[in-house]
């Protein structure tokens, strides 16, 4: 038996070392094609998967959108603009995106930051880069469909693709429900969005800012873009007469700020308005009227039932 192995392995070996001999005279076959090759050599090298398990989220409606998608537990800061859900405002702030501080950031050993183009200044975002924090920017909404496209970029970039695409189904039948459901205006309503945060702070908002969807989604005529105004500028007494809105939207934050409805009528202008005569001033939080995140649909059915109510008066 010891024999019989021995031999059979004597023979393997003259088999191997016959093979090796014969390819240095002749050409072996390629492993893979010319064609193959490059391709192997082309195809892309697939990114490395974003570390979600300590997301600093930097601004309100990101964070809500961020508990929708269902990944909440993995968020260890905000940013002042976050108002809720309960879970999140337990979390320690990291200060005002729009006025950012690496420092604040830095303190809660993020693995992921997530922004939008509002976030400044560049520098500050840059020293996270430069900490090796992953940044990632979105671009801020002022359309329906760019919210929509929003949530689809945020829920492929947490790998949560499905969630975020049953999220945006539900919420596009929110909305197209309650514009569809919104009985014709006997008269149009003539609203105008008006930031302010104290008398020396006053904004007239216009196309390409989100209140704007919201005021055309609700079937009224945005004074500020009916005016020409794009982004935003500041109001002078006469142009706010000119405009003749007969309903003026503000942040509920900013009418504290003048000391309510009186207070508003205070400043040049308004008192002439419309609206300023008829005192049809409605206000809401900044984070229910200026940005785009899950409550955008009850935002809307409540602009609309308010401005329906300013009618039956």
């Amino acid at each position: 038996m010891i024999f019989v192995r021995r031999s059979l392995y004597l023979v393997g070996l003259v088999l191997v070392l016959g093979a090796c001999s014969g390819s240095a005279t002749t050409a072996s076959a390629p492993l893979m094609s010319t064609a193959a090759e490059a391709q192997f050599e082309d195809a892309p090298t697939p990114e490395p998967r974003l570390d979600t398990s300590r997301i600093v989220s930097l601004g309100g409606d990101m964070t809500e959108l961020i508990y929708e998608l269902g990944l909440g537990d993995s968020l260890v800061g905000i940013d002042v603009t976050t108002v809720g859900p309960p879970a999140a405002m337990e979390l320690p702030s990291v200060g005002i995106a729009r006025f950012l501080a690496p420092e604040g950031v830095l303190a809660v050993s993020p693995t992921l930051v997530l922004a939008d183009t509002d976030t400044e200044p560049p520098t500050a975002l840059q020293q996270l880069r430069d900490a090796g924090v992953a940044v990632e920017i979105f671009e801020t909404p002022t359309t329906f469909e760019e919210y929509f496209t929003k949530i689809a970029d945020l829920a492929a970039l947490l790998g949560v693709e499905s969630e975020g695409q049953q999220l945006i189904e539900r919420l596009r039948q929110e909305i197209d429900d309650i514009i569809s459901g919104t009985a014709d205006w006997e008269q149009t309503p003539r609203a105008l969005y008006l930031y302010t945060r104290g008398p020396g702070t006053l904004l007239l908002f216009g196309e390409g800012m989100t209140t704007h969807a919201l005021i055309e989604g609700a079937g009224a005529t945005d004074v500020g873009t009916e005016s020409g105004v794009s982004g935003f500028i500041n109001v002078t007494p006469e142009a706010l007469v000119a405009a003749a809105p007969d309903v003026i939207i503000v942040p509920s934050e900013g009418l504290a700020d003048i000391g309510g409805i009186d207070g508003l009528l205070e400043i040049p202008g308004i008192a002439e308005t419309p609206a300023g005569k008829n005192r049809a001033i409605l206000d809401y939080p900044q984070g229910d009227f200026l940005t785009m995140g899950p409550r955008v649909p009850a935002s809307l059915q409540l602009l609309i039932q308010d401005l329906q109510a300013l009618q039956d008066q």
